[in-house]
């Protein structure tokens, strides 16, 4: 069964709903080679918090060490385009909680890659949307070489897709004990991750922002409607 959920997610390039459709039926795929950089829901090293999903991804891609999948957590996650201040206190803020938790996000621009260049002396996990092999931000090439961990639910070869990302967003979430958000607009895939943290009862902490700061925005709404504030580091 493990080879098969690792095949009929390759046939499948990742798609979650297609492969849930699939294996209801038990459908028959093709054989490929199996990847030993897999682990699967039916696995002992199955991140455990990622059951709390009501879609847990049933095929993990990895590269690094997965010990870290099962430690304490911090998510840290925000606005591509963040004011200096969020990034000013994203750095503080990593630089501090780090030395107890590993930092989960997504190697987005921004926040993200803030958040994992902070915690490079310690233990950071990045999620992507997209297969382990492939560069996305090209830019965050270099990065993701360093990052300790990184894991994917889409095979090798696989290219980011728009709809990727709520999916990607999903697994920061459960994987994180609690989120920090350190900068949002108030419509942005940032809200997406708030939205899955909830269903799942992760603590969400907000850096509050300037109220006429549109990439803080998010942050000030989700802090009126009852998130915890980030009032120190």
């Amino acid at each position: 069964m493990r080879n098969y959920l690792i095949n009929l997610s390759i046939y499948c390039n990742g798609d979650y709903r297609k492969m849930e459709m699939m294996l209801s039926k038990l459908m028959s795929v093709p054989k490929y080679k199996v990847c030993t950089n897999a682990i699967t829901i039916m696995d002992k090293d199955y991140p455990i918090r990622l059951l709390d999903l009501e879609s847990p991804p049933l095929v993990l891609y990895y590269r690094g060490d997965t010990s870290l999948l099962n430690l304490p957590s911090a998510g840290v996650i925000g606005s591509r385009k963040p004011s200096a201040y969020a990034v000013r206190m994203t750095e503080k803020l990593v630089r501090k909680i780090s030395k107890g938790l590993v930092i989960v996000s997504g190697l987005a621009y921004g926040i993200d890659s803030v958040a994992h260049k902070a915690a490079l002396n310690e233990k950071t996990i990045a999620v992507l949307g997209c297969g382990i092999d492939v560069y996305y931000p090209k830019a965050h090439q270099s990065l993701q070489d360093k990052i300790h961990c990184i894991i994917s639910e889409y095979p090798n070869g696989r290219e980011p897709r728009k709809h990727h990302f709520p999916m990607r967003n999903r697994i920061i979430s459960a994987l994180s004990d609690s989120l920090y958000i350190m900068a949002a607009e108030i419509r942005s895939g940032t809200i997406t991750t708030v939205d899955e943290a909830v269903k799942i009862n992760r603590d969400i902490i907000c850096l509050p922002h300037n109220i006429d700061e549109r990439a803080g925005a998010g942050c000030n709404h989700l802090i009126g409607d009852g998130a915890s504030v980030l009032t120190n580091i």
